[in-house]
């Protein structure tokens, strides 16, 4: 990684990283698809990791799919990826609450029916996001499946009471992502965008507490451990496309990583920014 800003990135090829490494990490939005589709190049390069039986997962912040859901989606687009190979931000919710004493918990899952059922496949009760609600854990796995401004009002609500009464919930953020590509240089909110909404509301009435969730998709390390469990190895590479998730969390897992061109961040972005990328990938597919 240069330390001269004007200096980008090496480019090599997906095979070439292949070659280079014992394991592939694959982003989803941006690398594999979009909005509209598959992402030229994507259903091949999946295709040849499959055949030539190269350790691989999708590791994706999106908890609104479950694995099956995901797998599902992917192959209509014409990529055929089974639910084995997709780690989900959504599969590390109910770990980090046993692990904290919390089994079992009252839960509001603000997200799709798959982002709840990732919480209530573990037994864990599910409670609705109302403001008279008394939960042991608020979770942000999604910004679509829900009435979107009366629900954030109403775990706005139920956050300031139970703050008053001096029982805060854990605040878990499934999808750290404040923006995902659409297509055609179009954008969207996500749920990292519902989180930053709900701490600085919190922050105004509670500044001395300064209530934070807790992230579990990318950056985080807890994802990228979960998948080095999975593949048995930390020889690997990340390929994504947004700096402070993709790369940053590569960074903080001691892996290498390649920015892949056809998401979020560009060329310029990367050369303007202290973050850099191990390589620039300019498409799944180049």
């Amino acid at each position: 990684m240069s330390d001269n800003p004007a200096v980008l990135p090496p480019t090599p090829s997906l095979a070439q990283l292949r070659a280079r490494y014992s394991a592939l990490l694959l982003d989803a939005y941006g690398v594999l698809v979009d909005e509209d589709g598959a992402l030229p190049g994507a259903a091949e390069a999946v295709a040849a990791l499959e055949r030539d039986a190269v350790p691989w997962l999708v590791v994706t912040n999106d908890a609104s799919r479950s694995e099956e859901t995901n797998a599902a989606r992917l192959r209509s687009l014409g990529l055929d990826v089974p639910p084995a190979r997709i780690l989900s931000s959504g599969a590390l919710i109910t770990p980090w609450l046993r692990e904290h004493g919390l089994g079992g918990a009252r839960c509001a899952v603000l997200g799709s029916d798959d982002a709840v059922r990732f919480v209530a496949r573990d037994g864990y009760e599910i409670v609705p996001a109302r403001a008279d609600a008394v939960v042991e854990a608020l979770v942000l796995a999604d910004d679509a499946g829900f009435p979107f401004l009366d629900t954030m009002n109403a775990a706005l609500s139920l956050l300031m009471r139970a703050f008053d009464a001096g029982r805060p919930p854990a605040l878990l953020l499934a999808n750290p992502d404040v923006i995902f590509p659409a297509s055609g240089g179009r954008y969207g909110f996500t749920a990292g965008a519902m989180a930053v909404m709900l701490e600085s509301a919190l922050a105004l009435r509670f500044p001395e507490l300064a209530p934070r969730f807790v992230p579990l998709g990318k950056p985080s390390p807890r994802i990228f451990a979960e998948a080095f469990a999975r593949l048995g190895t930390r020889d690997a590479v990340m390929v994504g496309d947004q700096l402070h998730t993709d790369i940053a969390g590569a960074h903080a897992a001691g892996i290498a990583s390649a920015l892949c061109l056809t998401g979020v961040t560009s060329a310029d972005t990367v050369a303007r920014s202290a973050l850099r990328p191990t390589y620039l990938l300019p498409a799944i597919g180049a």
